[in-house]
């Protein structure tokens, strides 16, 4: 039986699961809520074709890459609205939809999971904006994507840099018609606290159907993750539900990295040597005042002549201006990630405790964070939020 790579390495990205012909390894979830591969042993031949596909063991690098960089924003206001930054890959995937091609990327579903999806109209990119900061699950979209390249179709694939590693891997070669795009990445944080988190806001809130992570209603320097009940309240901005980084308890989680995947510790893809086309990232302040209006701008690095040819393709529908690559830091950057003290017994935890208990323990909503929580929504309602972010950035980057 083939040995596949050790748990606390693998990316969970299933391109060993789609590589396998036998159709015998499965994608379940460990005691993290991290899927993982499963071998049957009756049905594997070891033929070593996943042990070939899987980036954890074999990463790829693009030793040719461009290295350019350029701040982008979508001209439609309400695609940037709904974007996570400044609707980058909205722009990208319209000009693969209008090659004829397919999209993929991050989908929440009705029950709240996130999941890799496909779609191939305009209408329905609308699924794909917005950040979603949970592992989604790639199920067979790898095969998916080869078989339509197969048929000479266009494909735009969106997803983490390992994902895209894994989509990379499989495939085993390159695609003229292959658009990818990855993010700038801190950690994919655990599905099953998540579904913790959608419990224990239930229980306060009731039925939510809606949640996006980085809801602009107070400005993109003011990003709060919400709640809503329905999808048509969300389309009116009637939340239920809404926080900021500094008291919502997944945000908190998340970028505190006590919940994020083993791998992530020890992620070779945060690299300026990436085989993906694209790598979107946030741009907090461009330095161009016209750019710099509070509602989202998206920095992009470009990699390949394949991407460059497609930026140039799309002007038209974008604000485009380049940026300086030695400013723009965040597609390379060493690892901070840290394995936790207490991570062991916080997911012990998670797979016993009552909701309500656990997060009062990990991420207890206590004195300190509701008084972070009332001034930083003083700061916004008074209209000094953008300011103290604008000193903050100075601080941070002089």
């Amino acid at each position: 039986m083939p040995k596949l790579v050790e748990w606390d390495k693998c990316c969970g990205c299933a391109a060993c699961a789609n590589k396998c012909l036998k159709q015998a390894i499965s994608m379940l979830p460990n005691h993290e809520g991290f899927l993982h591969p499963v071998v049957d042993a009756e049905k594997c031949v070891e033929c070593g074709a996943c042990e070939k596909a899987c980036p954890g063991l074999h990463p790829a690098y693009n030793e040719n890459a461009l290295k350019e960089a350029f701040v982008l924003q979508h001209k439609n206001d309400a695609v940037r609205y709904q974007s996570t930054s400044g609707g980058a890959f909205t722009a990208i995937a319209e000009e693969v939809i209008r090659r004829g091609g397919v999209v993929f990327g991050a989908v929440m579903t009705e029950d709240l999971r996130v999941v890799h999806g496909c779609v191939e109209t305009m209408e329905d990119l609308a699924r794909f904006r917005n950040s979603k900061y949970v592992q989604s699950e790639i199920g067979d979209c790898y095969s998916h994507v080869k078989h339509i390249l197969n048929e000479g179709r266009w494909v735009c694939f969106s997803g983490t840099p390992c994902q895209i590693n894994g989509l990379i891997k499989f495939l085993g070669r390159d695609y003229e018609r292959l658009v990818t795009v990855d993010v700038v990445c801190k950690s994919v944080p655990s599905p099953l606290i998540f579904k913790k988190y959608v419990e224990y806001k239930k229980g306060q809130e009731g039925g939510i159907s809606d949640v996006v992570f980085r809801d602009k209603k107070r400005g993109f320097l003011y990003c709060t993750m919400a709640h809503y009940l329905t999808h048509d309240d969300r389309q009116k901005g009637k939340d239920v539900y809404r926080r900021g980084s500094e008291s919502d308890e997944w945000l908190r989680l998340f970028l505190s990295g006590k919940i994020s995947r083993h791998s992530c510790m020890t992620c070779p893809y945060q690299t300026a040597q990436r085989v993906s086309d694209f790598t979107l990232g946030d741009i907090w302040e461009t330095g161009n005042t016209k750019l710099d209006d509070n509602k989202g701008t998206t920095l992009v690095h470009v990699w390949t002549k394949k991407g460059e040819e497609l930026l140039d393709s799309i002007k038209e529908n974008v604000r485009l201006v380049s940026y300086p690559i030695e400013k723009s830091r965040g597609a390379e950057r060493s690892n901070t990630m840290k394995v936790q003290p207490n991570r062991n017994q916080l997911f012990e935890d998670a797979n016993n405790m009552a909701v309500y208990a656990f997060f009062a323990k990990y991420a207890p909503y206590a004195m300190k964070i509701r008084m972070k929580n009332a001034s930083r929504y003083l700061l916004w309602r008074i209209g000094l939020q953008n300011l103290v972010r604008h000193v903050k950035h100075l601080i941070i980057h002089r």
